[in-house]
């Protein structure tokens, strides 16, 4: 489990530097991990810049397909809306550090990992708040997809991951925190960690990704449910508002000692847009993959809770949450 602040890319600032073949990493890197103390993002402004030299694209009205998951909860509301289908112009995988391509969303790009251990990455523009579902469909059963959003200004916006075997559907879901300069990156997923040849004209790719309205679950303190994360890139969601006038802690665990999820947990504020806190590590506990957020003063606001997996083993992604009052 990784805490540091900035991604595992090792950016420092640098989108192209972290573009290269080696840079893209089989699971979520780090989050912000601050020992269930909130810390306030002052920089959280919406993001309402709009790219300038996106692809040429075409339009079609698309719907989204209903999403799977145990607890039922982590899904937003099928909404037809509008996508910009482009198809990706090479080189865009960061090397030269201007090979870069821009994907307009909510839209689909279609490219192929071509050559052998290609990656392709475009730029995104997303907000805080915003809520958004990924696919990355393979054209064939040659490519195993592997889909990395991460903000490449190494704010605020802990990397979110997901992938799957030849020939399947990769999916994902990510809940933005706070302002960022974001891409989208897509490789075969048996390159990652290790490079290992895979890739060529027949590894075709749809990616897709589409806003999505947030239905989560209402809590009031002090409450103990469990669920189950749907799928390696899923996330939870839930919903509170103030803390009975109390300072509260916010807790997530294994549901049992088989439970796989290394979980991450971030508070976001919905009314500020503004992230409150991001843990991926339970300092008070010996299972670094259990997480807790909290604060001494109580919490008047309304706020998003995000359950997260930040592990690779998708055996048993069940566990429990806790919101208790201090």
């Amino acid at each position: 489990m990784r805490s540091a602040f900035l991604p595992r890319f090792g950016l420092v600032g640098s989108l192209f530097a972290l573009a290269t073949l080696g840079a893209l990493t089989a699971e979520t890197a780090c989050s912000t991990s601050n020992g269930g103390a909130t810390v306030p993002d002052p920089s959280a402004a919406p993001d309402s810049s709009t790219p300038s030299d996106a692809p040429a694209s075409t339009t079609e009205d698309s719907s989204s397909p209903p999403q799977d998951g145990a607890t039922g909860q982590d899904a937003g509301a099928d909404v037809e809306q509008p996508l910009t289908v482009a198809t990706e112009v090479e080189p865009n995988g960061g090397t030269p550090a201007t090979a870069v391509g821009t994907m307009v969303l909510p839209g689909t790009m279609n490219g192929k990992i071509d050559p052998a251990n290609d990656v392709d990455i475009f730029s995104i523009q997303l907000s805080p708040g915003d809520f958004w579902d990924w696919t990355a469909t393979p054209t064939t059963a040659d490519l195993a997809p592997h889909v990395i959003i991460f903000d490449t200004a190494g704010g605020q916006n802990p990397n979110v991951v997901g992938f799957a075997a030849a020939g399947a559907t990769a999916k994902l879901q990510h809940f933005v925190l706070s302002t960022g300069t974001f891409v989208v990156g897509v490789r075969d997923a048996r390159n990652v960690p290790t490079m290992t040849g895979k890739g060529g004209p027949t590894y075709g790719y749809a990616l897709t990704g589409k806003r999505k309205t947030p239905q989560p679950i209402a809590v009031t303190f002090p409450v103990i449910k469990t669920g189950k994360l749907a799928a390696i890139g899923s996330v939870d969601l839930y919903t509170f508002t103030g803390t009975n006038g109390k300072g509260f802690d916010v807790a997530v665990r294994g549901a049992t000692p088989a439970s796989t999820i290394d979980s991450r947990l971030s508070i976001f504020d919905i009314t500020a847009k503004q992230t409150i806190g991001i843990n991926d590590d339970d300092t008070t506990t010996a299972d670094t993959r259990d997480t807790k957020l909290g604060g001494a003063s109580p919490a008047p606001s309304t706020y998003m809770v995000i359950v997260e997996n930040e592990g690779t083993d998708a055996t048993d992604l069940s566990y429990e949450i806790e919101l208790s009052n201090r």
